[in-house]
C-alpha cells in the first residue's frame, strides 16, 4: 500500500488499537476469574464452567472467517469500530444473566461481536503503517493480551468485593464505547485512502488463501499454541483457589505479575521479528512453542507459589515468541488484499483450539473428582504437537493466483519477494 500516514495519524491509530485490545482482553481475563463467584451463584459444576467458557470461543472462531473477508473487501474502520460497540454492549448484557442459559447465549452473542476485530485490525495496521514497522506495530499491540490479563484480573479482584462481579461487567462495558468512539476519531483521516483501495481490491479472496500452504501452516501452529495457552489462563485462577488456598483478590495479584512483565517483553519481540524475523521465523516459532510447554510444566510441578509465578512469567515470555510471529506473518508474507482473510484463517484455527480446550479440561476435571493433572496432560500434549508444527514453517510462493497480483508494478509485489527470500 502506497498511501503515507503522518506520525501523529499513526500514534492515534495505535492507541486507539491498543485500547481496544486490552479492553477486548480484559473482559475475557475478568471471565475466567469472576468464573468462581459465577459457579457459586449458578451451582455450576466444572463442566457447565468449561461450557460457558468455551461459548464465547464457538461464535469467535466463526467470525474470524467474516471478519477477515469484510475488512479485505471493505476497509478496516467500520468493521473495528463496530465490533467494539457491539462486544461492549453484549459485556454490558453479561450483567444481567439470570441463569445458566442465559449466560451460555449471551456470551456466545459477545463472541460474534469481538471475532471481527482481530483480523480486522490485522488489516489497519496495512492500511496505516508500512512493511518494516508492521511486526513491531502488530507485537506491541497483541501484547495488550497481558495488560488485559493483568488489568481485568486487577479489576474483578479489586470491585468483587464491592461491586460484586455482575458491576465489574457493566463498568467494562461502559470503557467499551468510550474506545470506540475514540478509535473511529483517529482513524477518520484515512478514509480516503480506505475507499480508493477498497474499489482497487480484486473480489476474489477465499480461494487464494485456502490454496496457499503458509496459511494452513499458521492455523495448525496456533491451533495448538493455543489450546495450551487458554487452558493456563482459564484455569489457572481455580487451580491458585484449590491448590493454594488463596482468596479471590490475591489470585487476581497473581495473575497480575506475569502478565505485567510478559507485556514489557512484547514489543522487544516485534523489534526482534522486524530485524531477523525473515531469518529466524522458524527459530522463534519451535523454540517459543517448546519452552512454554517446558515452563508449563515446572508450573504445574513446582510446590511454592513464588516459583510458580516465576514459571508463569517465563510460560508466557515463551509464548510471545510464537503469539507474535504467526500475527506478523501475514503482514510480512502475504499480498496486502488477502491479510485480513489469511489472518482470519490462522486465527480461526487458534479459536478453534480455544472453543475445544475449556469444554475438554472442564470434563476431565470433573471426571477426576476435581483433581487438575488430567486436565493438564491434554494441555502438555498440546504444546508438543505445537512444537511439532511450528518445525514445518516455511514461507513457500504463494499458489497461481497470486502471481498476478504480484507481477511487476503491482502494488504487492514487495510482499511477494519477501515471501520467497524470507527462508534463504
Amino acid at each position: 500500500m502506497t498511501a503515507t500516514f503522518s506520525r501523529f495519524q499513526k500514534t492515534s491509530c495505535l492507541v486507539g488499537l491498543f485500547l481496544a485490545w486490552a479492553v477486548g482482553y480484559a473482559d475475557r481475563v475478568l471471565m475466567s476469574t469472576a468464573l468462581v463467584p459465577i459457579s457459586h451463584e449458578f451451582a455450576l459444576n466444572a463442566r457447565e464452567a468449561g461450557m460457558l467458557l468455551s461459548a464465547f470461543y464457538i461464535s469467535y472462531a466463526l467470525m474470524q472467517l467474516v471478519g477477515g473477508w469484510l475488512s479485505d473487501r471493505f476497509g478496516s474502520r467500520i468493521v473495528v469500530v463496530m465490533c467494539i460497540v457491539v462486544w461492549s454492549v453484549f459485556t454490558g448484557a453479561t450483567s444481567l444473566a439470570w441463569s445458566f442459559v442465559s449466560l451460555l447465549a449471551i456470551r456466545f452473542l459477545f463472541g460474534v461481536g469481538e471475532g471481527s476485530f482481530s483480523p480486522a485490525s490485522s488489516v489497519t495496521v496495512a492500511e496505516v503503517f508500512p512493511k518494516p514497522e508492521r511486526a513491531r506495530a502488530k507485537s506491541f499491540l497483541i501484547s495488550t493480551v497481558y495488560l488485559g490479563n493483568a488489568a481485568g484480573s486487577g479489576m474483578i479482584a479489586l470491585t468483587v468485593a464491592k461491586l460484586g462481579w455482575r458491576g465489574s461487567f457493566e463498568i467494562l462495558s461502559m470503557t467499551g464505547v468510550v474506545v470506540a468512539a475514540i478509535l473511529w476519531m483517529s482513524l477518520k483521516g484515512g478514509m480516503a485512502q480506505q475507499r480508493q483501495r477498497k474499489a482497487e481490491r480484486p473480489r476474489m479472496v477465499w480461494r487464494p488463501v485456502l490454496r496457499m500452504p503458509m496459511a494452513w501452516r499458521l492455523c495448525a501452529i496456533w491451533f495448538f499454541t493455543s489450546m495450551l495457552y487458554v487452558g493456563v489462563q482459564s484455569w489457572m485462577p481455580s487451580y491458585l483457589l484449590k491448590t493454594y488456598r488463596i482468596d479471590l483478590m490475591h489470585v487476581g495479584l497473581a495473575v497480575t505479575v506475569p502478565n505485567l512483565i510478559a507485556f514489557c517483553g512484547g514489543y522487544g519481540v516485534g523489534a526482534l521479528l522486524d530485524r531477523f524475523g525473515a531469518r529466524y521465523e522458524r527459530l522463534f516459532l519451535v523454540m517459543g512453542a517448546l519452552c512454554a510447554t517446558v515452563f508449563f510444566s515446572l508450573m504445574i510441578t513446582t510446590t511454592t507459589i513464588a516459583l510458580l509465578l516465576a514459571y508463569w512469567t517465563l510460560f508466557l515470555l515463551s509464548f510471545n515468541f510464537v503469539y507474535a510471529t504467526v500475527f506478523a506473518a501475514p503482514l510480512r508474507h502475504v499480498p496486502e488484499h488477502l491479510i485480513g482473510s489469511t489472518s482470519g484463517l490462522m486465527n480461526f484455527g487458534g479459536q478453534l483450539g480455544n472453543t475445544i480446550t475449556p469444554v475438554a479440561t472442564g470434563a476431565l476435571i470433573a471426571a477426576s473428582g476435581g483433581a487438575f493433572f488430567s486436565a493438564f496432560w491434554l494441555m502438555i500434549g498440546a504444546g508438543v504437537l505445537a512444537t511439532i508444527a511450528a518445525a514445518t514453517w516455511k514461507v513457500t510462493a504463494p499458489p497461481s493466483q497470486l502471481n498476478a497480483a504480484a507481477a511487476p508494478g503491482s502494488p504487492n509485489r514487495e510482499a511477494m519477494d519477501e515471501g520467497l527470500n524470507a527462508q534463504r
